[in-house]
């Protein structure tokens, strides 16, 4: 495989608790209550409709702000999953491609990326603002793999989200599974072509594809 590309939160990061808590404290400014069972709604559903949804439609834009600027101040505090550099370090001296995917927005997705020292290891970040169709949608992908001259069946997608492995399979790309966060308990994924629990049998299975390709 040529040219690997990363989902960032959930896959690269650990950045899901400082998103949960930047919720919890604007649902609780505005009289709501942001619980474990809207977890999973709030990593998936667009932000804009998630707002409204849950806060109103004359709140939604202002929550959206406050969820932005949180996320920007939290960007610093955002750290790298343990071993996850070495096992990108360790594709790029084997002459691989790498690239991120994300839907997050591209500034704060930058600010997590120089924070967490990945900018020294990733030159192309396609974000949710880049596209003009967002996960589960390949266009993400189409445009990594154009701009490295790649095939799509020499591309691997490794993300914790259904829209990460669905976005890979309709793109014709091979589809790795990231279940290694704790807020994902999570069955096997039998669309997936892989899938792992902890990133450490990630990073061994990637040196083991690196020695037969």
């Amino acid at each position: 495989m040529k040219l690997w590309i990363f989902d960032l939160d959930g896959t690269l990061v650990d950045s899901f608790s400082h998103y949960f808590k930047a919720l919890e404290d604007i649902f609780t400014e505005y009289g709501k209550v942001f619980d474990n069972s809207l977890g999973h709604a709030a990593l998936t559903d667009p932000l804009p409709q998630f707002f409204e949804k849950h806060l109103g439609k004359e709140l939604a834009l202002e929550g959206l702000e406050k969820l932005q600027q949180m996320s920007n101040d939290h960007a610093k505090d955002v750290r790298p999953f343990e071993g996850m550099i070495e096992t990108i370090e360790g594709l790029i001296k084997q002459g691989k491609d790498v690239a991120i995917w994300t839907n997050r927005d591209l500034h704060s997705a930058t600010l997590i990326i120089q924070a967490s020292k990945l900018d020294k290891l990733f030159s192309c970040v396609v974000s949710g603002t880049c596209v003009t169709l967002r996960k589960p949608h390949p266009e993400g992908i189409l445009r990594i793999a154009k701009q490295f001259n790649c095939e799509l069946k020499d591309v691997t997608v490794i993300g914790d989200h259904e829209h990460d492995v669905q976005g890979a399979k309709t793109a014709g790309a091979r589809a790795v599974r990231a279940s290694w966060h704790s807020y994902w308990q999570v069955a096997p994924c039998e669309t997936a072509d892989h899938q792992f629990f902890g990133v450490s049998n990630f990073s061994q299975w990637v040196l083991g594809q690196i020695a037969t390709n």
